[in-house]
């Protein structure tokens, strides 16, 4: 049960650590406070051991810069010099609140973000040290990653809720309070065909996972795409069928090239792949339901005039295009509120040291707590039996890595993979051992998790539980 707990406080003071996410939050939910009128941002200077957190304070600021209009609470940006010492930041604490000691009437303390010492210390500045200027007037608080509800120290009994439920952040804001920015939208290939078009080639995605038979059109686009053109004198005929090539052939052989390469697929023996093929749009179509290749539309032909980035998501921005339809169609279904999905979106940061640019796959949010999904579509086979891809690990731990980045210790990863169950499972558990990734953090999903149901079944009960 929630309770719209009515507060009175002047000055809401929040410690800026390395996640400012619950900062938003906590000042979000206390903003219909009317008595408010400061919040302060505590953050810690650089030093030669660690990296200030001045950054995120002036992050916090401009997202809150925007919900502060009509009204205008002060945003007051306060130093810590040292938050491995206890006496400099009880001095610092001190110093910085009797500035404004004659406008100050009841402080309360959220201490959620930034180190233990300035947690601590912090507290015990304002419960002790500063008692004879405020005494009671003083409250404390912090954001419960576990249940999502702010509790408050002095009435236990009052929960807030689930603040998921409440408060939701513009992409650009989450993105923004992170010190990134959106750089572009890589067009997926997907949405620049007709709607109809999009929807018939996801609803043949969906039919081939419910068959069992995504693997089908993995092994085609692999066959079609052998490139030994690197090869010291390959022919036109060891080229991908997605490759120019390398001087004009014939009509006829072409067609021999492509009857060689593909003579392992059939109408007979693949129906689902030939179905999908032929759901694509005209240009881009390379085959007709009952098995007829249309020779002019592969590359290698030197007659194609294919859609751009239609190679790209052949390769494997399907298994993306495919994740992000299902989440979207299934949010849309169950009328999910306070849900959102990206995908494709590629990021740079503002300022400061670290990554100036990467890539994410798909976004979900559910409120404030988001969920980002990894896709990859790699396979290594040794003797028939499959193994793990280090290219497929990777994606694990740069998911992992970026979603906590963007959404702290709330945040949720999955990687998306075409792994036999086996081998999904052992890959998680060797991404949570390496990391320290619990259950609730971090999934891995197989080949055997894409039917519409099963993956929306373990999605759902991940991003939303």
């Amino acid at each position: 049960m929630s309770l719209k707990i009515k507060h009175d406080f002047t000055d809401l003071i929040l410690l800026v650590g390395t996640n400012p996410l619950p900062n938003y939050v906590v000042a979000k939910y206390f903003f219909d406070n009317v008595d408010l009128e400061r919040i302060w941002l505590l953050y810690s200077e650089g030093s030669r051991f660690y990296e200030g957190t001045g950054q995120y304070a002036d992050d916090i600021e401009r997202v809150l810069r925007k919900e502060l209009i009509p009204r205008t609470p002060e945003v007051v940006k306060a130093p810590l010099s040292n938050i491995s010492q206890a006496n400099v930041i009880l001095d610092q604490v001190k110093k910085h609140l009797k500035k404004r000691e004659s406008d100050i009437k009841k402080i309360h303390l959220n201490y959620t973000g930034g180190t233990k010492a300035m947690a601590v210390h912090t507290y015990r500045a304002l419960e002790n040290e500063l008692k004879t200027q405020w005494g009671n007037n003083f409250s404390a608080s912090y954001l419960d990653a576990r249940d999502f509800n702010i509790k408050i120290d002095q009435y236990p009994e009052r929960l807030t809720g689930d603040l998921r439920k409440l408060i939701q952040l513009k992409w650009e804001d989450l993105f923004a309070l992170h010190n990134n920015e959106i750089k572009s939208i890589k067009n997926n290939y997907l949405y620049n065909i007709e709607i109809s078009r999009q929807e018939a080639i996801m609803q043949s995605f969906a039919e081939m996972a419910a068959r069992g038979k995504l693997l089908d059109f993995r092994s085609w686009v692999n066959t079609a795409n052998r490139n030994n053109s690197q090869r010291e004198n390959a022919s036109d005929r060891e080229m991908g069928l997605f490759n120019n090539p390398k001087d004009s052939i014939s009509d006829k052989e072409v067609g021999n090239i492509i009857n060689a390469r593909l003579q392992a697929f059939t109408p007979e023996n693949n129906p689902e792949l030939f179905d999908c093929l032929a759901a694509f749009p005209e240009a881009d179509r390379f085959a007709t339901k009952d098995g007829k290749w249309l020779y002019n539309n592969f590359v290698i032909s030197g007659k194609s005039n294919n859609s751009s980035r239609l190679t790209e998501f052949l390769t494997g921005k399907w298994l993306e295009a495919y994740v992000a339809w299902v989440l979207s169609k299934k949010i849309d279904e169950y009328k999910i509120e306070r849900s959102d999905v990206v995908a494709n979106y590629e990021l740079k940061t503002r300022k400061g040291s670290g990554s100036h640019q990467y890539e994410v796959d798909i976004l979900v949010t559910n409120g404030y707590q988001i969920c980002g999904i990894s896709c990859g579509t790699a396979l290594e086979y040794d003797k028939n039996k499959q193994k793990i891809p280090a290219a497929i690990k990777t994606k694990g731990f740069e998911v992992i890595l970026r979603t906590s980045q963007m959404g702290g210790d709330e945040a949720r990863a999955v990687l998306i993979t075409l792994l036999e169950k086996k081998n999904a499972v052992n890959l998680e558990n060797d991404l949570k051992a390496s990391l320290g990734a619990n259950g609730s953090r971090f999934m891995v999903l197989g080949i055997d998790d894409l039917k519409i149901e099963r993956m929306w079944d373990k999605l759902e009960k991940h991003i939303y539980g």
